[in-house]
């Protein structure tokens, strides 16, 4: 199995607590160049047998003495998050590299069809990925589809720590089509949640509700249907924000001041999460989400 974007993607949770463990040793470089070359060297610690290098920018690869390559490690997010948070980089870039260490071990495991999901990324960032994907020594396939409001969906393997997108030879080991997958993902992403209406009580004018504490929390636009009894008790005034993976809110959109309230705080968690999803207020509409004005 090929880990061509886990680098990209295992942001799932390694800032947890680079907050409160700063200083775990050296500052790396925030010079772009200088910070490849520290990021290589904390994973060469955790993957001893794989020769980890910087490529192009913010670009690491790392090579096995039989040949297995770890395919392209990206850098952006962890970088990005370095900029704006010098004082907890060193912790976060820490922690960034034993969880992605772990996942390089990780890809030797049998995948399983139970472990494919469908999450919510912005499309901008998943265009970036696919042509790197596909320009690579080994070109691979991924596969997205658009949900609107510069947003795709894109199925994945979950793994213990992290998850990777879904390549072409990962659907021939697990014998589905690319629309198999969707649908596998979707299936699998909605056994894995709580009943929407457990989590989101219906809220009243100028309120907005928040879905925090799940991985998939963005996901569950996915399950664009499931949303349909809470847009009718709002009479067609859903809204909901994505500011982070992990992060989904929801309110009454009948009023531009409850619209606002919910953008405003969108954009503030947005700021402080070190994987900022998307800006965007969609309403539920009946064949789909639409961006709001």
């Amino acid at each position: 199995m090929k880990l061509a974007h886990a680098a990209a993607l295992f942001f799932a949770s390694i800032i947890t607590g680079a907050a409160g463990n700063q200083g775990s040793s050296s500052t790396p470089p925030l010079d772009e160049e200088g910070f490849a070359k520290a990021a290589a060297a904390r994973i060469r610690q955790e993957v001893p047998a794989y020769d980890i290098k910087p490529t192009t920018r913010l670009t690491l690869e790392g090579t096995r003495s039989d040949g297995e390559s770890t395919g392209q490690l990206n850098l952006d997010r962890i970088y990005a998050f370095c900029l704006r948070n010098p004082g907890n980089c060193s912790a976060a870039l820490d922690e960034y590299a034993r969880g992605m260490g772990q996942t390089i071990k990780e890809r030797d495991q049998p995948i399983e069809q139970s472990m494919v999901r469908i999450v919510v990324r912005p499309a901008e960032y998943f265009d970036r990925i696919r042509q790197q994907a596909g320009s690579g020594p080994k070109p691979i396939s991924i596969y997205g589809r658009p949900l609107g409001a510069g947003l795709v969906l894109v199925p994945v393997l979950d793994y213990s720590r992290a998850v990777r997108f879904l390549g072409e030879q990962d659907l021939a080991k697990l014998k589905l089509t690319e629309g198999e997958a969707f649908g596998l993902g979707e299936r699998n992403l909605r056994a894995s949640l709580k009943p929407l209406a457990d989590v989101a009580p219906v809220p009243g004018p100028n309120e907005f509700g928040t879905i925090m504490g799940e991985d998939y929390a963005s996901s569950r636009i996915a399950l664009h249907d499931d949303w349909k009894a809470l847009a009718d008790q709002l009479g067609g005034n859903l809204i909901v924000m994505l500011p982070a993976p992990d992060i989904l809110l929801y309110g009454n959109g009948s009023t531009r001041e409850g619209v606002e309230a919910l953008r405003a705080y969108g954009n503030e968690m947005a700021q402080r999460s070190p994987r900022p999803l998307s800006l965007t207020v969609l309403r539920w509409t009946s064949g789909g989400w639409d961006a709001l004005k």
